[in-house]
């Protein structure tokens, strides 16, 4: 079977037509395994076989035959619609400024902001349910057990994602000091791969448009024997054939950017989970980081709070105090 269909939809929209066609004649697994990719076909790109088939109940075996059922060879060549589909959605800069433009002009008042606002906070929350439930907890623990057993962790995040990163290495480096934030700075990106080996984890992040310097860096990464863990948000993402934890997360927002929520989440368990595995010894870090940082005064205390009115009024009567009488008029 071709993707090319002379009715005008998309090759996609035809495999669900053909999927709804055949539906009535189906044995009662296919059937509920056509129902799930009909009711879910977003999911298709996104998600591999045997996850998919987990999810509808049913083993990977019956999605094989499912797709033989439509004039398929096999699965992945009823996937590849789905993900072409995926690649050719605009993505560009502009465009989504353009549609966020068009959301919210001068004519559309504070309710469409209002709109705009609520429409993010709820793709947001449908992006991190989506993300944890397509990862799964098996997967995440073993790739914090990867991160938690390594001699280093490079941490690779540019641009939107490298606030990601950035909390990662902020995070680990109160109870690990063997972190590398691969941050570039003075021009020394490649300088920070320096001594990846196949003892070392590396940690990187990365959405559509896919920054050149993370890609190479995973590659290099891989190349050396490190172990990859991607936070990516697609299966046709150029790290998925570099990681051996490809953690996918839901990146959908009528925002500018690709959301970073998703990945700020992820990154968020990564930590916790990884601190759990250090044991009583991550703890003891954590207390020694903690009175490290009291010892700089680096947080407000009480103290602060009950001595800032008293040094207020003093700088206040330096600041405005009136001359004598006597003094008057002397220059």
């Amino acid at each position: 079977m071709t993707s090319e269909n002379p009715s005008g939809r998309s090759a996609s929209d035809k495999i669900l037509a053909d999927l709804q066609q055949v539906y009535p004649n189906l044995s009662p697994q296919l059937r509920r395994a056509a129902h799930y990719l009909i009711e879910r076909p977003d999911e298709i790109a996104f998600t591999s076989m045997r996850q998919l088939a987990e999810r509808a109940d049913v083993q990977p075996a019956t999605m094989v035959r499912l797709a033989q059922a439509i004039g398929f060879d096999g699965y992945e060549t009823l996937r590849e619609p789905f993900r072409d589909a995926l690649r050719q959605q605009p993505s560009g800069f502009g465009q989504r400024a353009r549609n966020l433009l068009a959301r919210t002009g001068r004519r559309s008042g504070g309710r469409a902001l209002s709109q705009l606002a609520n429409e993010m906070v709820a793709a947001d929350r449908e992006n991190i349910a989506l993300s944890l439930e397509a990862i799964g907890a098996d997967e995440l623990a073993e790739a914090a057990r990867a991160l938690a057993g390594a001699r280093r962790i490079y941490l690779i995040g540019q641009r939107s994602l490298f606030p990601a990163a950035f909390y990662v290495h902020y995070a680990c480096s109160m109870f690990r000091d063997n972190l590398i934030l691969v941050d570039g700075n003075g021009g020394t990106f490649a300088d920070g791969l320096r001594g990846v080996s196949d003892e070392d984890a590396m940690l990187v992040f990365s959405f559509e448009p896919y920054s050149r310097g993370t890609i190479e860096a995973a590659e290099y990464g891989a190349k050396h024997g490190a172990t990859v863990i991607a936070i990516t948000d697609s299966l046709v993402s150029p790290l998925a054939a570099l990681t051996q934890h490809l953690l996918l997360v839901g990146t959908d927002t009528p925002a500018l950017f690709r959301s970073v929520v998703p990945a700020m989440t992820i990154s968020q368990v990564l930590v916790a989970q990884v601190l759990a595995q250090g044991g009583q010894d991550a703890l003891s870090r954590v207390t020694e980081s903690e009175h490290q940082l009291e010892s700089f005064g680096a947080y407000w205390t009480e103290e602060d709070r009950k001595s800032k009115p008293d040094q207020m009024a003093e700088d206040s009567d330096d600041e405005f105090e009136l001359p004598r009488p006597h003094e008057r008029g002397r220059s």
